[in-house]
């Protein structure tokens, strides 16, 4: 059975039936990140600026973020973007990109300009997020390693998916066959505000090919696949084993610091070592996958939106400040670079390790010729009350004590007409 037959096949099994509560638990903490994180960018320049395009391409029913209102595809277009312009929003490393920045987006709009209950536009982005899923695991990691951002291409599918539940659509083959015709993204644009704009863009192709598909629009029945070839996918079948049956997103994981996940490892390990001891060590070495050698291993950031992507700014960051963490207003500190961060940055060495897991970092810390490691696995797994508490204290931490535990009183009591109350304010 083709990539497109195996979607098809899920959504017509999944649209109306009972969906498991576990990955139904998962989704409403990822539309609580979602919201945090977008709340988090309100000042952010990349996130204004989206807006202020939204808001002169004429109103709708679609519900902005601080206000305001457009048509469905372009309030998914600018809530997508604003919700990724930090990078803070949830990673799926098997799909090798974020996940609920696109489809959640793609379902509130559509579920807005439908009328559509709570209920729905939460099903609507669960089965949105999982057809994303299994369509990155599918398109695999050499489409992401030759240059191509899955957010943008597998999410494009995903966002389709989430517009057609949330739309009633009875069928999805349409929709999809247009989303592979505008599934389009790019690595290069990393560090950049077209970053965030990729995850944006995604969501909007999803809800244009469902409105197309509504409206008589369909595309080749080889899109798909034609999509895989020309995009350097691997078609790899395995990526739906299971599908319908288990739930490969719930292995989505959430971010606790503003850049890119594949830093976050090493940013853990790092925190741990310079609490571990005092002072600022000598040396620093940091073994990583070679995948992140691409991505994370900007050795001159000239900006906080580089920094994200930069182990060596990221390590010297936390030097200065002991391993206490740090937030956008710290990232953004760091420029323009002062003397003492380069002579820090200087100190760190990033080297690639086929042997260590994509999802983990191994980090060494020198003092005065005294060497310690440390490592930390992004992949451990956290129960579901740790992973609700940290999104809790993330929340408190971005936005102010208590804003988030309204968000998630919201969010529990599928209170849609408050919850879009939450995003315009």
């Amino acid at each position: 059975m083709s990539a497109l037959n195996k979607l098809c096949a899920f959504y017509a099994d999944q649209r109306e039936a009972v969906l498991p509560e576990s990955a139904l638990a998962v989704m409403r903490l990822c539309l609580l990140d979602w919201l945090v994180v977008s709340r988090a960018a309100h000042s952010d320049a990349v996130a204004q600026n989206a807006l202020a395009y939204a808001n002169t391409q004429g109103q709708g029913a679609a519900a902005l973020f601080f206000g305001g209102t457009t048509s469905a595809r372009i309030a998914a277009l600018a809530n997508g973007t604003v919700s990724h312009a930090l990078d803070y929003d949830d990673t799926h490393f098997a799909h090798i990109g974020h996940v609920s920045t696109v489809v959640i987006p793609a379902a509130l709009a559509m579920g807005q300009a439908r009328c559509a209950c709570f209920e729905t536009v939460l099903r609507a982005a669960l089965l949105g997020a999982e057809a994303a899923t299994r369509t990155g695991v599918w398109l695999g990691r050499d489409h992401y390693q030759i240059g191509f951002h899955q957010t943008a291409t597998a999410g494009a599918i995903g966002a389709a998916v989430a517009a057609s539940v949330a739309a009633g659509l009875p069928d999805v083959r349409a929709a999809l066959t247009n989303a592979a015709g505008f599934a389009a993204g790019l690595k290069a644009q990393f560090g950049t505000p077209m970053k965030p704009v990729n995850a944006g863009m995604a969501a909007a192709n999803g809800v244009e090919a469902a409105l197309m598909a509504e409206a008589g629009l369909f595309g080749a029945e080889n899109a798909l696949d034609a999509l895989c070839a020309t995009h350097h996918g691997q078609a790899d079948m395995c990526g739906f084993d299971g599908f319908g049956a288990t739930w490969l997103f719930e292995e989505v994981t959430h971010k606790f610091h503003p850049c890119c996940h594949g830093t976050h490892a090493a940013i853990e390990a790092l925190m741990a070592g310079l609490q571990h001891r005092a002072g600022t060590p000598d040396h620093v070495l940091i073994k990583t996958h070679p995948r992140w050698m691409s991505v994370c291993n900007k050795p001159a950031p000239v900006d906080h939106l580089e920094a994200k992507f930069s182990y060596k700014a990221l390590a010297a960051l936390l030097m200065q400040n002991g391993g206490q963490g740090f937030d956008e207003a710290a990232l953004k500190g760091l420029f323009p670079i002062s003397a003492e961060t380069q002579s820090l940055q200087a100190r760190v060495h990033v080297v690639a390790d086929e042997a260590i897991s994509e999802e983990a970092t191994f980090v060494s810390l020198t003092w005065g010729g005294q060497t310690q490691s440390f490592e930390h696995d992004l992949t451990a797994p956290l129960p579901y009350e740790t992973r609700l508490q940290k999104l809790l204290s993330k929340g408190d931490t971005a936005l102010g004590q208590g804003i988030a535990a309204r968000y998630w009183s919201v969010i529990q009591a599928g209170d849609l007409p408050a919850l879009l109350t939450e995003i315009t304010k």
